[in-house]
């Protein structure tokens, strides 16, 4: 039975009677200790902010390079001091946005650690949950998620071979709003899939139905 506090109503997408059914899974944890030592690395992998770091690197690198071009400029003429200024200025802007940015990401990382330990810590064990995959999107039983969902229900999926996450839009979006009547903490939920390789498959298949759906960690 789900608990109360992520799920007040079990929301229903389609009728899975009606839709195109693929296969089911029972999924059985049966270490607690384990599953609560993976979670920080597992939460880290799949949210690591590779595009802004990336991106951060790349214009730390290019700063002092952009700053010499710029200087000779300045020795040039007054209208180039003023344009190079601006651009600086911007870049700046840009390379202190991004630290917050990153900063504030690894603040909500540290508190969906800790989140899911809490969860984990207090279910009763060994714990068990049920999937059923479709064409259409995931019937999905377990004790902090109960529902069927479409696949464009989710805002993201994160994967790996060990583990899907399931992202739910926020509250400020029309989806998010929606949900929220169903699930008033729209918390991420997870599956551990330990290399099972036909859902791996599955989610190579969703991704190239839905742009930028699936995002493979």
């Amino acid at each position: 039975m789900a608990l109360k506090k992520y799920v007040k109503e079990a929301y229903v997408a389609f009728d899975p009677q009606e839709a195109t059914f693929l296969f089911e899974r029972n999924i059985k944890l049966e270490s607690k200790d384990a599953i609560l030592s993976q979670i920080p690395a597992m939460v880290r992998h799949l949210y690591f902010p590779k595009k802004r770091i990336k991106l951060l690197i790349g214009l730390l690198i290019s700063l002092p390079i952009l700053f010499g071009v710029f200087t000779f400029l300045t020795w040039q003429n007054i209208m180039a001091s003023k344009n190079a200024s601006q651009i600086l200025a911007i870049i700046l802007m840009v390379i202190i946005v991004l630290i917050i940015s990153i900063i504030r990401h690894y603040i909500a990382t540290f508190f969906e650690i800790r989140r899911l330990k809490k969860l984990y810590n207090n279910l009763e064990w060994p714990i068990e949950s049920y999937c059923a995959f479709f064409a259409e999107g995931i019937l999905i039983k377990s004790d902090d998620m109960e529902g069927v969902f479409y696949w464009h229900d989710f805002m993201c999926i994160m994967a790996n071979s060990t583990v899907l996450s399931f992202n739910l839009c926020p509250s400020t979006t029309s989806k998010g709003k929606s949900l929220k009547k169903y699930y008033p903490r729209l918390d991420t939920f997870y599956i551990f899939i330990n290399g099972d390789e036909e859902i791996q498959e599955l989610m190579k298949l969703v991704s190239e139905e839905i742009d930028d759906l699936v995002e493979f960690r």
